[in-house]
């Protein structure tokens, strides 16, 4: 495993952090003994393999297209939801997709024509967002005592979340991807424009006390596009 340690003025205290790209990272304070280093990876050794098997599951589930870089296989991880794909041929210039037994879809029609094969993805991932998300939406909206007027899905590119004077809510259809914590994150805070429609410190009050972690989780959503699988984002 590549591990690489990191100083930092900032740290109080070593810790640890393991992304796709960086792989294991040790960041220790100023003065730090860098010769603990084993014994620390050590004592946080079921951690770092926990860790490593989730971001493996994330790599082979990127491998796994194909040629024409469509999914074999969809996952929805904080839903438990994975999806078989199987692409059929048959008439030309024609496309359906099926939801069929055992949580397998059947794309069928000229699926030479990548395109095509794409919208008719896209669509169903918009399907699968509002028995998915809208429910959960609902949910989080009970748990914390909000109200809203109404939720709708989109497959946005680069926002993931709106809320109108109406209190109407948008969630973009990629929130299927995400880790748990990052979709309560982003629902919190569309919930919370129901309140505020603004960014004020009343606003971010109100996050406060309802996804107290939120400036952790609002910077990991700077990079949470390493969750969307490069086939969703592609334009058509």
């Amino acid at each position: 495993m590549k591990v690489t340690v990191k100083v930092s003025a900032r740290a109080i205290r070593p810790r640890l952090k393991m992304t796709p790209h960086d792989g294991l990272v040790v960041v220790v304070p100023a003065g730090f003994d860098k010769k603990q280093v084993p014994s620390l990876l050590l004592r946080h050794e079921v951690w770092i393999r926990k860790v490593e098997a989730e971001l493996e599951a994330q790599r082979q589930e990127a491998l796994a297209v194909s040629e024409e870089g469509l999914p074999r296989m969809i996952a929805f991880p904080h839903f438990a939801q994975s999806w078989e794909v199987e692409y059929m041929q048959t008439a030309i210039g024609e496309g359906k997709i099926k939801e069929q037994h055992q949580n397998s879809l059947l794309v069928s029609g000229d699926v030479a024509d990548r395109v095509l094969c794409q919208r008719l993805l896209h669509s169903w991932l918009k399907h699968r967002a509002k028995v998915t998300l809208l429910p959960s939406l609902e949910r989080m909206a009970a748990a914390h005592q909000f109200d809203y007027a109404e939720g709708k899905v989109r497959l946005q590119h680069s926002r993931w979340g709106s809320c109108t004077s109406r209190h109407t809510i948008t969630l973009n259809t990629k929130l299927l991807f995400l880790p748990e914590h990052l979709l309560s994150h982003i629902m919190l805070h569309e919930l919370c424009h129901t309140v505020h429609l603004n960014h004020s410190a009343s606003f971010w009050g109100l996050v406060q006390q309802h996804d107290p972690l939120w400036r952790r989780n609002n910077k990991e959503m700077k990079s949470a596009w390493k969750y969307v699988p490069q086939w969703v984002s592609a334009q058509l």
